[in-house]
């Protein structure tokens, strides 16, 4: 049984969107735990081998607002590799250290990344 987390969104951070006149990046945050799990739940059902650490990926990349080429040259990666990332043929011990760290900044929590990985692939 996969849980999720319900928690609202968007949230703002300290202008409000509707004094701004729309979502801008000031305005705008998400929980990255939330978003990652939505998406990596989205990617286990379209079939992806390792949703989890594709989600851990797209969502890190998204909040960066980097487009894919900047997002692999911020990290080290080449865009190739993070493709592969992305489409969810990495496995989650597999990650690289850049999006590791860039994980453990986000504050999303390893173990309970682990712990949906191990939910979402059966074992």
């Amino acid at each position: 049984m996969v849980h999720i987390v319900d928690m609202p969104e968007p949230t703002t951070g300290e202008t409000s969107a509707a004094t701004s006149g729309g979502v801008t990046r000031r305005a705008y945050s998400t929980n990255v735990s939330t978003l990652t799990e939505r998406i990596a739940i989205r990617l286990a059902a379209d079939g992806a081998e390792h949703a989890v650490s594709a989600a851990i990926t797209i969502a890190l990349r998204g909040q960066s607002g980097h487009d894919t080429a900047g997002f692999a040259a911020a990290v080290g990666l080449a865009l190739a590799d993070l493709r592969a990332l992305e489409a969810g043929t990495i496995a989650f011990v597999d990650l690289p250290s850049a999006i590791c760290d860039r994980m453990h900044t986000a504050g999303l929590e390893p173990l309970l990344l682990v712990d949906l990985d191990h939910q979402l692939r059966g074992t």
